[in-house]
């Protein structure tokens, strides 16, 4: 993709928290791009992000839209960004293509795989840049873990655990609720470390997928207030478990909670192959040695050694960064359509029950 002579015109589709915060506030600090349009189906929304990137920022106040067709229609833009949650996302990146846009789309890519694969397929007829925010790629541990596999830390990658294990449920936005969210604790939240487990691993061909999931939130005997108001919509999973076949017999666990004892609140994939083992919580790389385990973590990652404290805020912007960075031709995309593909096939297959495929 050729450099921009000018800013890259950036619209942004959904104006709740992670389309102001994440992209909005990212776009607005880096020097190729500005926010040339907001959309959201709350006007109010859009018009409160315009504010803050004019009075806060001192960007060009971007024009506000409350449909996304009309504000793709008039406002030439080269990116959209699609923070709307899954069920609408599909939609808005296939306009944002039609018209010769770059996307990039929040997670849960889809709804459904066929979803997903209608935005590959349409992203491939464009000749356009189309990347799932699958920003947990972008932290610091995260990457030196990738990069520890890569170089033959633990020889051939065989087998990874993704485990996303969450206390709360978040209310922040309607992920309870299926048909929006596109699933619960394995669509909203599982999906980042299924996303790491599957870079790291390599993105090997996907053979079949088995999983189940269900709710324990109606029986539970007593809830939090927080939770008590959503207790009428709430119908997503809360309990996930899966497992996927890849070629070369290669193989992953999945574990998606949400509700969970805060004792052991957090998330993370380890991985086991034939000469070591990685972890990415805690920070674990460990290579086969003269009979036994050699730790190897602090002399490759000595400032992250320690106890990682991940920040989303960075995370979030180096993917926005990246993104913008990609579409200006300085770099190559870190998530590649193969990979986008496969993590939203794992997480079809754990709801479907079992799923083979012929890819």
């Amino acid at each position: 993709m050729d450099n921009a002579k000018r800013p890259l015109r950036v619209g942004i589709v959904g104006c709740g928290s992670f389309g102001r915060k994440t992209y909005a506030c990212g776009v607005a600090e880096h020097p190729g791009a500005t926010v040339a349009a907001l959309c959201d189906i709350d006007r109010a929304r859009a018009e409160a992000a315009a504010r803050e990137l004019s009075e806060e920022r001192g960007a060009p106040r971007p024009a506000t839209y409350e449909d996304y067709r009309r504000m793709i229609e008039k406002e030439s833009l080269d990116v959209v960004m699609v923070g709307t949650l899954a069920d609408v996302r599909p939609a808005v990146t296939l306009a944002a293509l039609s018209a010769g846009a770059h996307v990039l789309a929040a997670k849960p890519m889809a709804p459904s795989l066929s979803g997903a694969e209608e935005m590959l397929r349409a992203a491939q007829r464009a000749g356009r840049l189309l990347m799932v925010g699958y920003n947990f790629r972008f932290r610091d541990d995260a990457q030196v873990v990738h990069r520890f596999i890569r170089e033959g830390g633990l020889g051939r990658p065989l087998f990874a655990r993704a485990w996303s294990h969450e206390a709360s449920v978040p209310t922040w936005g309607p992920h309870y609720i299926r048909s929006l969210s596109g699933g619960g604790s394995l669509a909203s939240t599982a999906v980042h470390v299924i996303d790491l487990a599957v870079w790291f691993l390599g993105c090997p061909k996907l053979l079949s997928v088995q999983g189940h999931s269900l709710s324990r939130f109606a029986d539970l005997p007593s809830r939090p207030p927080k939770l008590e108001a959503v207790r009428e919509t709430y119908d997503a999973e809360d309990l996930t478990s899966g497992y996927a076949r890849f070629a070369d017999g290669i193989t992953l666990s999945v574990e998606g909670m949400w509700l969970t004892p805060p004792q052991i609140d957090g998330k993370g994939v380890d991985v086991w192959g034939t000469e070591g083992y990685a972890s990415l919580s805690p920070l674990r790389l460990l290579t086969w040695r003269d009979g036994d385990y050699a730790d190897r973590t602090g002399e490759i990652a000595p400032g992250l050694a320690g106890p990682f404290r991940d920040d989303s805020r960075v995370r979030n912007r180096r993917e926005v960064h990246h993104f913008l960075d990609c579409v200006l031709g300085k770099t190559a995309p870190l998530i590649t359509p193969q990979e986008m593909w496969t993590d939203q096939a794992v997480v079809e297959g754990i709801y479907a029950g079992h799923l083979s495929f012929n890819t």
